[in-house]
């Protein structure tokens, strides 16, 4: 007798008025031919009918018997509660539903199948309403999903753009910090003077004397002052005397005054001489010159030590 029909809109939220809960999607259910009102099917069944109050198809509504006493009716031989049970339960006409196609009573309001308003010609609930609402709905989530997922696509993309760019001008300013420190001319003094001090650990002379200008001046403890040359003899008479040559330069000051150029530059640090036989601590200054004579290379100079 009962179909499902889930596919009508009408349905959407809709509350069975007997068992109090919400007709689910793909539920049997039964619409009342008379007020149009759906039950569950099994509901319907277990009230033996409409739940709607005053409704003709509600089991508790009393029922009316309405005779036409302008025409009467040959009844025959049936006695009187044959002709009450004809009256109450007349033989039934059936019309085909234009919308969903079953047949149901021809006396029916509503189709009970499928909610369809047979003297109206609409369905209950209006469906054309329903579907437009439910259209109208789908779109504006669809709009709204949309542009939230085009909202977190931009500020993924931003994110991610930021990123990159911190990550380069990061990674820019780093490369232009070291090329600039390793450019300068305190890296490059202090490369030459680490240079010339490990060819005096390594006892290498030669060496240790293309770090040094033609004109180069020694200024020891005593304040005497010796060339090149002998500089060159004594440094090579230890090279013969002493072994495990150990030489440290620490707390380098890179001095700044009347006399230094941009060519010619004044260093001060630490000096610890350790060998075999031989110790000793004191300052050291340090003068260095760069021309075309020293094919621009910082070059020693002067040389000055004092103990401490």
């Amino acid at each position: 007798m009962n179909k499902s029909h889930s596919k009508y809109d009408f349905l959407k939220n809709k509350t069975c008025p007997y068992c109090q809960s919400r007709i689910k999607n793909g539920a049997d259910f039964t619409v009342c031919s008379h007020c149009g009102v759906p039950h569950h099917k099994e509901c319907w069944e277990e009230n033996k009918g409409c739940t709607t109050y005053g409704c003709i198809n509600n089991p508790h509504t009393e029922k009316k018997i309405e005779i036409n006493s302008a025409l009467p009716e040959d009844v025959g031989d049936l006695s009187p509660e044959e002709i009450r049970e004809s009256l109450l339960n007349p033989e039934s006409v059936f019309i085909q539903c234009r919308n969903c196609k079953s047949e149901v009573e021809e006396s029916s309001v509503y189709c009970k199948y499928c909610g369809y308003n047979l003297k109206d010609n609409n369905v209950t609930g209006t469906v054309n309403e329903a579907s437009d609402d439910f259209k109208k709905d789908f779109s504006r989530r669809y709009e709204q999903k949309v542009r939230l997922t085009r909202k977190r696509f931009y500020i993924t993309l931003g994110s991610f753009l930021i990123i990159i760019t911190a990550v380069a001008y990061l990674f820019y300013s780093g490369i232009t910090k070291l090329n600039a420190y390793f450019s300068s001319d305190e890296y490059l003094i202090k490369s030459t003077i680490e240079n010339w001090k490990k060819a005096w650990e390594k006892e290498d002379i030669d060496k240790y004397r293309s770090y040094m200008t033609d004109d180069y001046e020694y200024f020891g403890k005593d304040g005497k002052r010796i060339d090149l040359r002998e500089r060159l003899k004594r440094i090579e008479w230890t090279f013969k005397n002493y072994s495990d040559i150990k030489i440290d330069f620490k707390d380098y000051k890179f001095i700044s005054d009347s006399s230094v150029t941009e060519n010619d530059r004044k260093v001060i640090f630490n000096q610890i001489y350790e060998s075999d036989k031989f110790q000793e601590k004191g300052v050291k200054t340090l003068r260095l010159y760069r021309g075309d004579e020293t094919k621009y290379e910082w070059k020693i100079y002067r040389e000055f030590f004092e103990k401490n």
